[in-house]
């Protein structure tokens, strides 16, 4: 009998060690190459099996500086959308517009897969005949959009969220490149990857080496020699911060980047 209840009580031990419940400390960063394979491999899964079947459904693969902006809205604890997403240059140094999709839970409940799947359940309340919604569906469609091939998500830990009743929360951002949910539908149906276009076809996407490149982490430094009398003026930005360059940086000399999120507008 003994030893029989001290089997339960290991095995209750075991499932919630790997349950994968967070601590506030624990909760992954950016760069944390599980969290990032956990990230694309869940949006994919998704891609690759909408239906009606894709013919043009691209590979969704990561990019760092979608996930700096994640991170830097992501630690503002606002359950609402980043206001600068369809400003060219406040977001992403090549993407003009940039999609995003949030989910706001309790810290104990969060997990990439759990997040990922609750938009990817609006499918019930969408048509693909009609191109329409009974209820929200603008999370799916994005996880879906077949021309956003890029995607960076983070996760933060906030005390409250404004506009969110709960506390303790993991709030978790995904920012998509090029956006998507621009009124027409989300992707062309057809024979999977019978539009790639002289791309790969893998697992029902349409895969690209070049195009899944992870870009570097650097920004390029645009340097002039300005005259004595001369000002240069920098665009503000409330989401990103900026870097006074040192004198000496030559023209097109890549700087990393040092903080959250990091673009310089001139």
């Amino acid at each position: 009998m003994t030893s029989r209840f001290f089997t339960c009580v290991l095995a209750l031990l075991r499932f919630c060690l790997s349950s994968g419940s967070y601590a506030p400390q624990t909760l992954p960063d950016i760069g944390d190459a599980e969290f990032i394979q956990k990230c694309v491999s869940e949006h994919n899964r998704f891609r690759s099996g909408v239906s009606p079947q894709a013919s043009n459904m691209l590979y969704m693969s990561w990019d760092p500086d979608l996930a700096k902006t994640a991170k830097a809205w992501a630690k503002r604890c606002q359950f609402k959308h980043n206001t600068y997403l369809k400003e060219p240059g406040q977001t992403h140094p090549r993407f003009t517009s940039v999609g995003e999709n949030i989910w706001t839970g309790s810290l104990s409940i969060f997990s990439v897969e759990g997040a990922i799947n609750s938009w990817y359940k609006e499918v019930n309340d969408y048509s693909y005949t009609t191109n329409s919604c009974t209820r929200v569906c603008g999370h799916y469609t994005q996880i879906v959009w077949a021309q956003s091939y890029k995607v960076g998500c983070a996760v933060h830990f906030c005390p409250t969220v404004q506009y969110f009743s709960g506390t303790n929360a993991a709030h978790f951002v995904c920012n998509y490149g090029p956006a998507g949910n621009y009124g027409w539908h989300p992707y062309e149906t057809g024979a999977a990857c019978s539009k790639c276009k002289g791309d790969q076809c893998a697992d029902r996407l349409c895969r690209n080496t070049e195009r899944d490149k992870v870009i570097s982490k650097y920004h390029r430094c645009f340097c002039f020699n300005l005259l004595p009398s001369a000002q240069l003026h920098l665009k503000t930005s409330a989401l990103f911060s900026f870097q006074v360059i040192p004198s000496g940086i030559q023209p097109g000399t890549d700087l990393p980047v040092m903080s959250t999120a990091f673009l310089w507008s001139f």
